[in-house]
């Protein structure tokens, strides 16, 4: 296995190893001292040879010293070639000194009770020497034979009878030994080699992880840039479209303009679904808690699909449960999504028939409702092999349905996602050719309050009129500054247009201005390098003019970074008209706001 790995690998295994031959040396550094001091108070070696047998045991001290010093240094002195050799020298030294006295008790005093007793202590340091070398086969051996073989061949050279019978025993002692020596050395290297794989195994996944954080930030970045890109034009075409259509037209030119809004805002909501699904699969969908109505939610998406159920022979209805609360708390935006989608679908594949919505309470704990919502419908139905990928992403029925009714095939995996983030459930009921029936079971909360009347002004413009309200509207796309002007022009503000961040900059010196509508991409300077340009002059100053974000950016997280730029406020395109009025509204300084308040008091 060593031979397997490049070379850089074993200088990292051999290093290891050495470590943890130095962390088992320092436990066995003394053992040869109270060995010793006990070998000599049960034999008579201490008074046959006082001189011999202190001196072993000083050799056996100073050498325990030295080798408990040089492991606890491992780290500061590691060199492999020098230390592995300085180990050696340090390991054998006592090991050939414990080696030697058998053999000379031998020749002093035979083979009696001191010989023994020796021989027991040699093979018993021998045995505690097969797992504290084990990382090094080749010092381990070494180690045994200096420990044994003096000993063996004493007895075999100049023994006799039983003598070399036991030459024989302890052969077969060392033979046992180096076999257990080398499975244990086998077993260490074993798990070093798998702790080094694993340790490599959570590098590659280190940089694997690294590399999908870098893919995933890419992607957004491109999912960012090219939702500006798409929506800044989608902005254009649908906002001068609807410009158009309050002009006096005939009905051929009222016909094909409906079509181009309809073809605009259809390829906007596929940008969106891709979007949002995105978002889903990043995790970055937040689902907000604040009070609404299921009726008013229900009822905008029946208002807003009415025309198109109609325009394909179908009845479009809805039935609120009267047990339900009027107000309850959940995602209302989140909600009309799911809704849309469902009923969108089943609206695109049902002709000549019905279309049905409800909202049903099937259980009442603690003030939370159980509340199962279905949308039914006449149409085509589903296949049961079709049901089973329904849920998935970019699936539809099957490849014709694609091509007959279009779609992206993700509105049903973003509405799955969305009730599950919900912490709810979707299923489906169909039989092919009689209709289809999807329904989702919520769990929410009563509102502690029973008052609509915010909800739905939140809903509508509370801002009519906003005469002398001056804008600086920084916009490098001429069609969207022209009808960004339109719209603020209809509520009275006067607006002063730049192209560019420095163009803005020279118009905010030259003109007096209330808020500012601030494009992020643009050429020359961005909006982010205008806005801190801003905020540099103004620093000191009282006076601190409120600036909007007006961008195509519709990724979660777009807003907050603007915030943090020293924006104020948050506008995405396409321009909505009723936004984009109460936001100035907001903004507008008092004197604008008190001449609001005096011609509208809706507004109030």
């Amino acid at each position: 296995m060593v031979g397997l790995l490049p070379k850089s690998h074993i200088m990292e295994l051999d290093r290891l190893a050495d470590a943890e031959l130095a962390k088992r040396s320092l436990r066995v550094g003394f053992i040869y001292v109270p060995l010793s001091i006990i070998v000599s108070l049960i034999t008579d070696l201490s008074s046959d040879f006082p001189r011999q047998t202190t001196g072993f045991i000083l050799l056996f001290l100073l050498m325990g010293v030295i080798r408990s010093h040089f492991a606890r240094n491992f780290e500061s002195n590691y060199n492999p070639q020098n230390w592995i050799k300085k180990f050696t020298i340090y390991t054998l030294i006592p090991a050939l000194a414990l080696g030697s006295v058998a053999p000379l008790v031998f020749f002093y005093q035979g083979a009696g009770w001191d010989f023994i007793i020796c021989i027991l202590s040699v093979t018993g340091v021998s045995a505690g020497a097969s797992s504290s070398l084990s990382p090094r086969k080749k010092i381990f051996r070494v180690f045994q034979t200096v420990l044994l073989v003096p000993t063996i061949l004493t007895l075999v050279i100049f023994g006799e009878g039983k003598a070399q019978a036991l030459s024989v025993l302890v052969l077969l002692w060392l033979g046992q030994v180096l076999v257990l020596g080398r499975y244990f050395h086998q077993e260490f290297w074993a798990g070093l080699h798998g702790q080094h794989q694993l340790k490599l195994r959570a590098k590659a996944l280190e940089k694997a992880k690294a590399r999908v954080e870098e893919a995933s930030l890419a992607k957004g970045n491109f999912l960012a840039n090219m939702s500006h890109e798409i929506r800044t034009p989608l902005n254009g075409i649908i906002g001068m479209t609807d410009l158009v259509l309050e002009s006096d037209l005939d009905q051929d030119q009222l016909s094909y303009l409906n079509d181009v809004k309809s073809s605009g805002e259809t390829l906007l909501r596929i940008i969106n679904e891709i979007l949002d699904f995105s978002k889903i699969e990043a995790g970055a969908i937040q689902i907000e808690t604040i009070p609404f109505s299921m009726k008013k939610v229900i009822e905008k998406v029946v208002r807003s699909l009415r025309f198109s159920a109609e325009s394909r022979a179908n009845k479009i209805s809805f039935t609120i449960d009267p047990e339900l609360p009027r107000i309850l708390m959940g995602d209302p935006h989140r909600l009309w999504q799911i809704l849309t989608n469902l009923t969108g679908n089943a609206v695109k594949f049902t002709e000549n028939g019905e279309i049905s919505l409800s909202a049903e309470k099937v259980g009442e704990k603690n003030s939370r409702y159980s509340v199962i919502v279905k949308v039914r419908d006449t149409g085509i139905g589903i296949s049961p092999e079709a049901q089973k990928s329904i849920f998935n992403a970019f699936s539809q029925a099957d490849g014709s349905t694609t091509r007959k009714f279009g779609g992206t095939g993700l509105g049903l995996a973003i509405s799955q996602k969305l009730v599950e983030l919900m912490d709810g459930t979707i299923t489906l009921n169909s039989t092919e050719g009689e209709g289809s029936t999807f329904a989702f079971m919520l769990n929410l909360e009563e509102a502690a309050v029973q008052s609509i009347e915010a909800i739905e002004d939140g809903e509508q413009s509370r801002v009519s009129d906003l005469t002398g309200l001056r804008v600086l509207l920084a916009e490098d796309n001429s069609v969207n500054a022209k009808l960004a002007t339109r719209l603020l022009e209809k509520s009275g503000v006067l607006v002063e247009w730049a192209q560019n961040g420095k163009e803005a900059l020279d118009a905010l010196q030259n003109n007096i201005i209330d808020v500012i509508l601030m494009d992020v991409q643009m050429p020359v300077m961005d909006g982010f390098e205008t806005t801190a340009e801003i905020r540099k002059i103004e620093a000191g100053r009282e006076k601190r003019i409120p600036i909007v974000a007006l961008t195509a950016h519709a990724l979660d997280g777009y807003r907050d970074l603007c915030l943090e730029k020293g924006m104020d406020d948050f506008l995405t395109k396409p321009l909505n008209s009723v936004r984009l009025r109460n936001c100035l509204g907001l903004w507008a300084p008092p004197s604008v706001q008190q001449s609001v308040q005096q011609s509208d008091p809706q507004s109030v």
